[in-house]
């Protein structure tokens, strides 16, 4: 993801005005600056319960020392500063005085936010930014950007959870039944597919969910988004009119993404997980096996 420059479109007409909600990112998708971070390791493995953020990066930085913006209206003001230096030309120290002309800053916000550790319905270990209550107001926004950035810099992405820590996604369209069926399988064919699911491709983590493939599919800003019977505990309909897709996603890791060409699509179809392939708008299935490999093959399938 990149960097959340108006936070408000990710939040008016997807939170309800008044409601609790979170700003966070599951531990599985740690970026190399979230891996090293000073302090996560131990929020992670619950050694400590919280951890005001904080770093080098600007984002991490802006959270305690502050995020300065040119004052209103703009002036200049004079400063002096020493400089010293060695030049090799003259084989000498060098030392003066010089006067700067800099932009007056005033402080624009200061937050010191502090993560913690939680667990989605899905048995899904994310972190967490504290509570936020859900109104149009600037000074929410502003603060609800700096925990999406701080959430990008060190987790790859973020996410915005309810009260009890259910990814947020707008829905537009409920339907009466599930949208992608497991259809009928006997016994058998039941075991092999959880063999194939859930214990070759993600053997560390087949039961946690990952609202991560979530970010990215409302990241992918799409025209239509439909849920079945089941919820988050069920498949997700996709739709993309201007990248000609159609995609289901499940939030438990260990089942897969699926994908159609949204212009042969038939919705009012019967659709499972074993005639998928046979329908005439299916491009590719993506097993949940890693992110990087999900995200690869994911993106390939849009214009943009």
């Amino acid at each position: 993801m990149n960097r959340v420059l108006n936070p408000s479109k990710y939040l008016k007409g997807v939170v309800d005005e008044g409601k609790t909600f979170y700003i966070g990112f599951g531990v599985r998708s740690l970026t190399e600056l979230g891996k090293s971070h000073p302090g996560l390791f131990d929020l992670i493995n619950g050694h400590t319960t919280t951890l005001t953020v904080t770093g080098k990066k600007s984002s991490l930085r802006e959270n305690t020392k502050g995020k300065y913006v040119r004052k209103q209206p703009e002036s200049k003001e004079s400063i002096w500063k020493h400089i010293h230096y060695y030049s090799k030309r003259f084989e000498k120290e060098i030392d003066y005085n010089r006067e700067f002309h800099i932009w007056e800053k005033e402080l624009l916000h200061q937050y010191h936010l502090a993560l913690e550790k939680a667990e989605t319905p899905q048995k899904e270990v994310i972190l967490h930014f504290p509570a936020f209550k859900m109104k149009d107001d600037p000074a929410l926004y502003m603060k609800a950007g700096a925990a999406m950035n701080m959430a990008i810099a060190l987790g790859a992405y973020f996410m915005i959870y309810d009260n009890i820590f259910e990814p947020i996604v707008p829905v537009t369209k409920i339907e009466h039944k599930k949208m992608l069926s497991s259809g009928n399988l006997t016994v058998a064919q039941k075991l092999e597919l959880v063999d194939k699911e859930f214990v070759d491709h993600d053997r560390e983590g087949s039961f946690q969910g990952n609202s991560y493939r979530f970010a990215m599919l409302k990241e992918m800003e799409p025209s239509d988004v439909t849920i079945g019977l089941g919820g988050f505990d069920e498949y997700l309909m996709f739709e993309y009119t201007k990248d000609d897709l159609v995609i289901f996603e499940n939030l438990k890791t260990g089942n897969a993404t699926f994908i159609f060409r949204h212009s042969l699509f038939k919705t009012g179809a019967e659709l499972n997980k074993q005639n998928a392939k046979a329908n005439p708008a299916f491009l590719k299935r993506i097993v949940h096996n890693n992110i990087e490999g999900w995200n690869k093959q994911f993106s390939a399938f849009f214009k943009r």
